[in-house]
């Protein structure tokens, strides 16, 4: 009789031994799940306006740097889509949201308070109130400094370029202003209210200057205007150096476009900067550090410029 008691008690430990045995393993097992979906939450939202290229890139090199894990919304270019979306972006953790285009920006501007924005992509950013203690941006115009420096390593001569923009852009032909001067160039400024007023503006302007540089300033510049303004800068010998690739094959002799990965690294320091507040710091706009740039070879020959090997470096020959 003992010996069966010695037994069952031997058993009844061994029983109660694997019982803890498993229960150690179940509560094993809940932890590492639950931190693994801590893990895999976003830290930062990406709410898209569309699938144009000029977002989508943006968006890829944005996960390319970001360093934590993002979770994207698109739009689609549909505005009526914004209360599902952003119903989607408030019931995840992230306190953090870029806005990539105008369309996005202005869903989060209205909707997205209790988070810190930052925006991108986005020209004109004045014309649409974007800008709040939550809510800033990142330039959409590349580096002018690196422009300029481009543009008067190509052309040593260069002293005086002429800028035609709206009233609005001000500070943005401010900073140009600054950068010019670094590298020894003076911009000359015309303000205008419509595109009606440009050419009128540019036949003022021609014989004080040697270039024009075309701002990227949809207000004024329409397609239609912005091609007059290249097809007479060129027959009056005026260099121009243009917002958009595509102008080389309009008459333009270079362009200075945005680097995708510098847009990325900039929200990304912005957002850094913010991490631990209720607002993001600092000005309005983060400027861009670099462009790319790309230079019309035909037009350069044309001009009498050479393109040295150590342009080549900096910018694409086209």
């Amino acid at each position: 009789m003992p010996e069966v008691c010695w037994w069952n008690f031997q058993w009844s430990f061994i029983q109660g031994g694997n019982v803890r045995i498993a229960l150690f393993h179940l509560l094993l097992f809940l932890w590492v799940t639950l931190w693994m979906a801590g893990a895999a939450q976003a830290e930062i939202v990406l709410l898209l306006s569309d699938n144009k290229p000029s977002v989508i890139n943006v968006a890829q090199s944005l996960q390319n740097v970001a360093g934590v894990r993002l979770e994207v919304f698109n739009l689609g270019g549909d505005r009526s889509r914004a209360v599902e979306m952003v119903t989607a972006i408030q019931s995840t953790s992230a306190q953090q949201v870029v806005a990539v285009g105008l369309l996005a920006a202005q869903v989060a501007r209205q909707y997205l308070s209790s988070r810190q924005v930052v925006f991108c992509q986005v020209l004109n950013y004045e014309d649409y109130d974007l800008v709040t203690s939550w809510m800033k941006g990142v330039s959409a115009i590349p580096s002018m400094q690196i422009q300029f420096r481009v543009w008067k390593t190509l052309d040593p001569g260069l002293k005086r370029v002429g800028v035609i923009s709206s009233r609005q852009m001000r500070e943005s032909i401010d900073g140009a202003a600054a950068a010019a001067r670094l590298n020894d160039i003076e911009l000359v400024r015309f303000e205008v209210a419509s595109d009606r007023e440009i050419m009128a503006a540019l036949r003022q302007m021609s014989s004080q200057i040697q270039g024009l540089w075309l701002a990227p300033d949809s207000r004024v510049l329409s397609a239609a205007i912005i091609r007059e303004m290249v097809t007479y800068a060129s027959r009056q010998d005026i260099h121009v150096l243009a917002f958009s690739q595509t102008l080389l094959k309009e008459g333009a002799l270079l362009s200075g476009t945005p680097d995708n990965e510098d847009i990325a690294r900039a929200v990304i320091a912005r957002l850094k900067q913010a991490q631990g507040m209720k607002t993001i710091p600092g000005d309005a706009l983060m400027p861009l550090s670099s462009a790319t740039m790309s230079i019309n070879s035909k037009i350069s020959e044309r001009q009498g410029l050479t393109i040295s090997e150590k342009l080549r470096e900096f910018a694409n020959v086209e």
